[in-house]
């Protein structure tokens, strides 16, 4: 490969290699996808509907009417195309890729199809010819046309996925936890105490311990709720800016050791312009509110889906962990049948009420089902999220909920958790979770089965 290849655009470079390929190599390749393609499809089909995760986002019907005859169609035009069709081919690609995007198939699927057909066309290739070298060349020509159009389109999959999310605005009303006054309260207390925090390492010299705002409560409020309710508003940029800025100073003062002698008076100006800034806009939001179950007061299910392809954009983005939970509560049908629905309805929102004195705020709390409660939990591994998980489960088989009438009644839970491991599909996470709910009701109620471990 020369450095001049390289510095190509992928387009010029798929370009090049047909040019570059023999014709009677390209010709090996056009014979096989004639002569074997529909027999590469059906291997390819074969192998995604015993593949567990696959099967989740296929339906036979619509393999059977759509999908097979298009991805018949698909690689036949792969290896068919000379070098000034190859813009139609790229595009073709995009195509393919925005398809995916809409039908949420994870890309670690989509690079499972692709193994599948190379390895179902080689074998079509070493039966096509005994010339040794010729089947070295047809390989690599393989390989090199999968391999680009598969970077054609993860490209417009990627495009397509944010898209999707970015273009929601509902998320901005589903991004608060509480009404706006609360939260800007709440919020505005949190970024008070890590100013108190900084300035006190000043006073004491301590450069080393000076927190920056992303490390802070109030950062990861901002991060993963604020910025996504500010979106569009004037202030939200100035927030982002000043609070980036801030903290690489910050950083560069922890690495050195050394506090600059006007640093003081720029953390200062940068707090008091923060604050401004902060109360000006939840001003502007203060009406806004939606989103939520009129009972439990957390989130209802119409927002989960782009809550969860949001952290998964972020996820992917800043190299982050999150983890889903789901929770029910047991035997709850026999609490509303012995006690009455409006007894149910008080359970319901004690136990709303257990989940959120331990979750973050810069979580979300969902009521998933009639007595089931979905929580994401923002940056937050497997085990952190068992623990959290856990420490819900205690912290209610540990409490008496004392009724309206001075009864009580003792409620436990069983609960799921599912950590990201790169799937760009929400279904599938959420499906994760329920599997490792199903597991904990099986297996005696009142626990949390992980996808990783059990408790």
């Amino acid at each position: 490969m020369s450095p001049e290849f390289i510095t190509l655009s992928p387009l010029n470079q798929m370009k090049e290699t047909i040019n570059n390929t023999p014709v009677h190599i390209r010709h090996i390749l056009r014979t096989v996808v004639q002569d074997s393609g529909a027999h590469c499809v059906d291997l390819f089909y074969k192998a995604l509907f015993h593949h567990e995760r696959a099967a989740i986002f296929l339906e036979k019907e619509t393999v059977e009417v759509k999908m097979r005859p298009q991805l018949l169609a698909w690689i036949q035009s792969l290896f068919s195309t000379e070098a000034d069709q190859a813009e139609a081919l790229s595009e073709l690609q995009c195509r393919v890729g925005a398809v995916h995007a809409r039908l949420e198939i994870p890309t670690d699927i989509v690079v499972y199809g692709m193994y599948i057909i190379k390895q179902a066309l080689i074998t079509s290739i070493k039966s096509t010819t005994s010339n040794k070298d010729d089947i070295i060349a047809a390989i690599v020509y393989l390989h090199s046309m999968m391999d680009f159009a598969f970077k054609f389109m993860i490209k417009a999959y990627d495009i397509n996925f944010r898209k999707k999310v970015e273009s929601d605005e509902a998320f901005r009303l589903v991004s608060l936890g509480h009404n706006i006054a609360y939260e800007k309260e709440t919020q505005i207390s949190t970024f008070s105490s890590w100013s108190t925090q900084a300035f006190f390492c000043l006073c004491k010299g301590h450069a080393a311990d000076l927190p920056t705002i992303a490390e802070s409560e109030f950062g990861l409020w901002l991060t993963h709720k604020g910025m996504s309710l500010f979106k569009g508003t004037h202030e939200s940029i100035e927030i982002q800016s000043k609070t980036l800025d801030l903290d690489n100073k910050i950083t560069s003062i922890r690495k050195s050791g050394i506090i600059p002698a006007e640093f003081p008076t720029e953390l200062h100006k940068a707090i008091t312009n923060l604050t401004f800034l902060l109360s000006r806009v939840f001003r502007h939001l203060e009406e806004v509110e939606n989103g939520r179950d009129p009972l439990t007061k957390v989130f209802n299910r119409r927002f989960l889906e782009v809550v969860i392809q949001n952290e998964i954009t972020f996820a992917l983005t800043h190299d982050k962990p999150f983890s889903l939970v789901i929770l029910d509560i047991d035997y709850f049908k026999k609490i509303n049948d012995r006690h009455g629905h409006l007894v149910g309805d008080e359970v319901l929102c004690f136990v709303a009420e257990i989940i959120a004195s331990v979750v973050r705020a810069n979580d979300f709390i969902f009521r998933y089902g009639g007595e089931e409660f979905l929580i994401v939990l923002t940056e937050t591994t497997a085990e952190e999220a068992l623990a959290c998980a856990e420490r819900i489960r205690r912290t209610l088989a540990e409490q008496s909920l004392t009724l309206s009438s001075n009864d009580q009644v003792s409620v436990t839970i069983s609960g799921g958790v599912a950590a990201f491991e790169g799937e760009t599909n929400s279904r599938l996470l959420i499906h994760q979770a329920d599997e490792a709910l199903y597991k904990a009701k099986n297996n005696g109620r009142n626990r949390i089965v992980s996808t990783h471990a059990v408790l």
